[in-house]
This record gives structure tokens, C-alpha cells and sequence, in this order.
């Protein structure tokens, strides 16, 4: 079975190295086309890895790039797709997955804490929990690899699970431009309107959220106080942002959430 993986980011290039590790066939393309190794630091290992030559036409296609970006990957994507090949999206939010509607699109969600620093992938805790949707030839992909993966038969549920923390954090901490122990701290009670809005918007969709709101804040509150999501760190840093991706999808249903996505939009466009 053969493996690529588009976007050697954070979660792109930690997952190429730990399945190219476990002895899979796995090719990486970046912006600048095929990435033939990455240095990687786990924790406190660092690991350079070398991958396979680009080749053909792959089993499994992981799309692990920025939001923004996937106009332009659907556009190639099927000169690398065998006639049965799945495409597994691993962005943050919901709206991303109508872009490949035309594929054979398995979904899924990710938990982790790994950025690319220059030339290094660095994953600073242990976190690795993947979510992917039950099927057969995923279950062969993660096959003898040592990460934590859950085979999904609820996978829009789970993916919402991660989207209610992950819009709530990025919104909030890019908007205020402040760590995750500060929004708890001094913004709380707007954490949790937050919260209420994505798990009416969640309801919408035919997902159930309600046991969720005490798990997050909980989670929240046991993440270090100076956390931060990759938003707000490309907010700070002046770059190319997913918020049309995290917070616009539920600004147009919400009011509350829009007043934040206004301010962003603007903040964006002004930078």
C-alpha cells in the first residue's frame, strides 16, 4: 500500500515520519514539491527520516495542509489517486469537507501539539489521538504503528467534539491575543457563550454536544497556561490565518460568534 501525504506541517510531517517508521511506503509533497526527508523532534528525541521517492499513483491520499490552501490541492489531486483511492482530510473545523465531495473521502480529526519550526517538525507533549473514519484500508495504513488511533463509527460527532475546543481557543486567543490560562482566567464567561453557540450550531447538524461544554472547560483548564492555538500564533506572526476555516463557518450562524469573525476579518485584512 502506498501512502502520501500532502502538507509536511505540524500534523502532516509528524504522521509521515511515525508511519514511514513503522515500515509503510509513504511519499511527502510540500508547497515547493516532493520532500524527501524532515528532521523531527518528539518530545525530546530528534530523528531525521528519509521517505519515497514520489511515485505514481497512491491507496491513501492524507491532506494535512492549511485550510486556504485546498483550492489548489483538489485542482492535483487526482493525478496522484489510484481509481480506489481514499483522500483523508486532517484540518481543524467542518466546512473543509465539502471541497472534496467529488473523492472518496473518508473524514477525521486530530489531537496534538506539534508545530514546524524552520526545518524542524517539533511535537512538544506526548498528545497523539487520531480519529478516523472506520474502514478497512485505514486500519491496514496505522497496522503495526505506535500511535493512538480510534476507528470512528461516529465520526462527524467526534470531529464536532474537536471543533467546539478548537473554534472556541483559536477565536478567542487570536481575538484577544492572549494564551489559553488568560481566556479562562479573565474571559470565562464568554467561553462558554461560546461553547453554548457551537453546541446549538452542532444540534443543527443532528450532533449532540450537550455533555461536551464541562469537558472543555475541564480540558481548559488543565492545558498549560501559556498555550496557544496555531491561530492565534499566525495572527501574531502577520501570516495567512485559517479563521474564514474555524470561526467563519459558525459567524454565519451565530451573532455572538460573528462579532469575533468581524474583528478578525478586519484584523486580517489590515495586517
Amino acid at each position: 500500500m502506498k501512502i502520501l501525504i500532502i502538507g509536511p506541517g505540524g500534523v502532516g510531517g509528524y504522521l509521515a515520519y511515525k508511519l514511514k517508521k513503522c515500515g509503510k511506503y509513504v511519499s511527502v509533497l510540500g508547497k515547493k514539491g516532493e520532500v524527501k526527508k524532515l528532521k523531527i523532534k518528539d518530545v525530546d528525541k530528534i530523528e531525521e527520516v528519509e521517505f519515497d521517492e514520489l511515485d505514481g499513483k497512491y491507496d491513501v491520499v492524507f491532506v494535512t495542509t492549511k485550510s486556504y490552501h485546498l483550492d489548489d490541492v483538489v485542482k492535483f489531486l487526482p493525478k496522484f489517486l489510484k481509481e480506489d483511492a481514499i483522500v483523508v482530510p486532517i484540518l481543524n473545523g467542518i466546512g473543509h469537507f465539502e471541497k472534496f465531495k467529488d473523492f472518496n473521502l473518508k473524514k477525521a480529526c486530530i489531537y496534538i501539539l506539534s508545530n514546524k519550526e524552520g526545518n524542524l517538525i517539533y511535537k512538544k507533549t506526548p498528545l497523539f489521538y487520531l480519529c478516523v473514519e472506520d474502514d478497512e484500508r485505514l486500519r491496514e495504513v496505522f497496522s503495526g504503528c505506535d500511535l493512538k488511533v480510534k476507528f470512528s463509527k461516529e465520526i462527524d460527532k467526534d470531529i464536532w467534539k474537536k471543533y467546539l475546543f478548537i473554534s472556541t481557543f483559536a477565536t478567542l486567543q487570536s481575538y484577544y491575543q492572549k494564551p489559553t490560562g488568560w481566556i479562562m482566567q479573565e474571559k470565562r464567561d464568554e467561553v462558554e457563550k461560546f461553547l453554548d453557540e457551537v453546541i446549538k450550531i452542532a444540534k443543527s447538524y443532528g450532533i449532540d454536544l450537550s455533555d461536551e461544554k464541562e469537558k472543555v472547560i475541564k480540558q481548559a483548564l488543565n492545558i498549560p497556561y501559556e498555550s496557544k492555538m496555531s491561530m492565534q500564533i499566525d495572527f501574531e506572526n502577520k501570516n495567512k490565518t485559517e479563521v474564514e476555516n474555524i470561526t467563519g463557518f459558525l459567524a454565519k450562524k451565530s451573532e455572538f460568534i460573528d462579532s469575533f469573525y468581524k474583528k478578525l476579518k478586519t484584523s486580517q485584512a489590515t495586517s
